[in-house]
């Protein structure tokens, strides 16, 4: 609800990520962020300038609640201050004559992936132990841990034995080099150096496309008053059918508040504050010979009521067919545990949610 524009009046003082580091913690900055730090606080102190210029135009300036950009963010000078006595590393993508920590770009394996006839995880583990050859130590990657052990497991399957799970890189810094390391380290692409060879999850298996994730709401929700068009028709959680017939700004408690404003039968308006338009869904894509309900009148839950007993009825049957499903029996068929990780790893998108429950459910059918 905005609160938290608040915080430095509640609180003496507000901590930054500085204030958990440990004092001998380094810092590595990645290239230009320093050039984003400083383009994110001019954005914010327009913004600020901007309510404040406003207020003062509409001669009311205690409507003005923000509080000055520094009580809340760090400036300049508190950025330098906090990076001060520390030891700071700024990563470039140019030669400038600083530090050399000698890593370089490893490789990929974009070519195995796109021919059928060639085995990717063959190919990975035979570059792994070239590399272990050379006598460098071999990490892989993965975003989570549970892909991590996938990865090993298939890896296993064709002759890296010996992948141990590293907790930090004093693991790996720390580990004999006749073993292969395996841990959580989200890189988008691997790298070696004369000691070390880190080959990612996204070396091996290729970008993971993932698809935009849509929220478990209804198509027609609104998910803002730009949403919606003077005219259009709308379907209020607890009031039913209204026409939307544009934004109102009220004065409310000395403030201005918008809300949508909303058209019944009867002429009967209802002011419903932006902030509750999840309320509201669209009427439909067919809403020519739709009729008004009226405030206050018992149509809409007499509907509600109907719907809601056909939903019960539906929500029996599929219980009742679930429940024969259930009793019935047949043979198991259990997939190869190798071909099938290695078929499931090669799949190039990010599941969903709905993705994810239909597998589920399908393996222990």
């Amino acid at each position: 609800q905005g609160m938290e524009q608040w915080l430095p009046l509640f609180y003496e003082s507000l901590d930054s990520l500085f204030d958990y580091l440990p004092d001998q913690a380094q810092i590595f900055l990645d290239n230009q962020a320093e050039s984003a730090r400083a383009e994110r606080w001019d954005l914010i102190a327009d913004a600020y300038d901007g309510r404040v210029e406003a207020a003062k135009t509409k001669g009311a300036a205690s409507s003005n609640r923000a509080l000055a950009p520094r009580s809340l963010y760090l400036d300049a000078g508190d950025w330098n201050q906090a990076l001060a006595g520390r030891a700071v590393r700024r990563f470039t993508p140019f030669s400038s004559g600083g530090e050399d920590a000698g890593g370089r770009l490893g490789r990929t394996f974009a070519a195995e992936r796109a021919q059928d006839s060639v085995n990717l995880f063959e190919a990975v583990a035979a570059y792994a132990q070239a590399l272990k050859t050379e006598g460098k130590r071999v990490l892989f990657a993965s975003w989570t841990e549970g892909s991590s052990e996938r990865l090993a497991t298939m890896l296993a399957d064709h002759g890296l034995d010996h992948i141990v799970a590293a907790r930090d890189w004093a693991d790996v810094q720390a580990a004999p080099k006749d073993i292969y390391l395996r841990g959580v380290l989200p890189v988008e692409h691997g790298f070696a150096t004369d000691e070390v060879a880190v080959i990612s999850e996204t070396d091996i298996l290729g970008d993971r496309l993932a698809r935009p994730r849509k929220k478990r709401r209804a198509s027609n929700f609104l998910a803002e008053a730009s949403a919606l068009t003077t005219g259009d028709l709308v379907v209020h959680l607890d009031h039913g059918i209204g026409r939307y017939e544009g934004l109102k700004t009220l004065d409310i408690q000395q403030a201005p508040h918008d809300c949508l404003e909303l058209l019944y039968a009867g002429e009967s308006k209802l002011y419903l504050p932006v902030e509750n338009i999840d309320l509201l869904t669209r009427y439909g894509s067919d809403s020519e010979g739709a009729q008004l309900d009226r405030l206050g009148g018992a149509g809409w839950q007499a509907r509600k009521s109907k719907a809601k007993e056909r939903l019960r009825a539906m929500a029996e049957g599929l219980i009742a067919l679930a429940a024969k499903r259930a009793l019935r029996e047949t043979e198991a068929v259990v997939p190869p545990s190798g071909l099938f990780a290695e078929f499931c790893a090669r799949f190039p998108y990010e599941e969903t949610d709905d993705q994810l429950n239909a597998i589920g459910d399908v393996l222990e059918d």
